[in-house]
């Protein structure tokens, strides 16, 4: 008997059109090895489900507090209601709240599972030109569900694409890229420190992914452009060598906002960056510079 892999995924988005070419469906994967204080899916960071609390949907019934089986673990009243130290995630209080107020992230699925969803959009896929989008968190970090989720799209003539930090082995990427169309590729800073102090973990293996990978599938970057990080020409310049060097042709900026800061206080988190975006006017001196370099560049996605 064939054992089922299944994966932690916190949604799929469908008619997403800014996750690779045509519209598209994108499954986010749960865990992410990266710790971007920016990131605008703090929800797929931790590998395991979580509780989102949103407090000014809450009737401060108690129905959560009944049911917790770990004393102390809900606080009433709080601003988060959730010590998060306690919780066990059993996601026993997201089942009983009335009003919404706590729900789940993050949820185990079968490859036919998500295929069930994404195969409903298939005409559009084929007008557009579009398909299936894997993402995360890094989608690498579930690599085997990953690959057995690509293969089964591919099968079905679906065009997919992998949007990954890059953190991951040769041996990883291999299981992989032979169900692969495209390959959105993030690039955060080149400067090794910089990249240590912010994502926490080194560039380096990154940088070989790209080198290997862009040598295999089409590979197109994607820059998030975060003042006070790498908001510099220099790192634009050496960007544009780095693809000159592997032979990559198009790129997108993903200029900072603070859209996600919200996210972070449902799952009772600091630390979120916060400061002012760059001027448009900035975006497009990059964009320029980019253009330069013989790539085609969009802002936003």
């Amino acid at each position: 008997m064939q054992m089922t892999i299944t994966g932690v995924i916190t949604q799929i988005q469908r008619f997403s059109i800014n996750d690779g070419p045509g519209i598209r469906t994108t499954v986010f994967l749960k865990g992410c090895p990266l710790k971007c204080p920016w990131c605008h899916n703090p929800e797929t960071k931790s590998h395991f489900p979580e509780v989102f609390f949103r407090k000014a949907k809450c009737i401060e019934c108690g129905r959560c507090k009944e049911i917790c089986p770990i004393p102390h673990a809900i606080i009433l009243p709080g601003d988060d209601r959730i010590d998060r130290k306690l919780c066990i995630r059993c996601l026993k209080c997201t089942e009983v709240c009335p009003s919404g107020a706590l729900t789940s992230t993050g949820r185990m699925a079968s490859v036919d599972d998500v295929m069930t969803e994404v195969i409903k959009d298939l005409r559009f896929y084929n007008n557009s030109g579009g398909g299936m989008t894997v993402s995360g968190g890094e989608p690498m970090a579930q690599v085997d569900f990953t690959a057995e989720l690509l293969k089964a799209a591919q099968m079905k003539g679906i065009n997919t694409c992998l949007d990954t930090s890059g953190y991951a082995t040769t041996s990883a990427w291999e299981k992989v890229l032979p169900y692969l169309n495209m390959v959105l590729f993030d690039i955060k800073h080149l400067d090794p420190v910089m990249h240590k102090k912010y994502m926490g973990v080194s560039n380096e293996p990154i940088l070989e992914s790209l080198k290997y990978i862009a040598s295999k599938v089409e590979v197109r970057l994607r820059i998030p452009l975060i003042p006070g990080v790498n908001d510099t020409d220099q790192f634009i310049e050496d960007v544009g060598l780095l693809a000159e060097s592997v032979n990559v042709k198009s790129c997108d900026i993903l200029p900072y906002n603070d859209y996600a800061s919200s996210k972070y206080q449902m799952l009772g988190r600091e630390g979120f960056y916060r400061v002012k975006t760059l001027e448009p006017e900035r975006i497009l001196q990059y964009k320029e510079r980019l253009e330069k370099h013989g790539l085609q560049v969009t802002i936003g996605g």
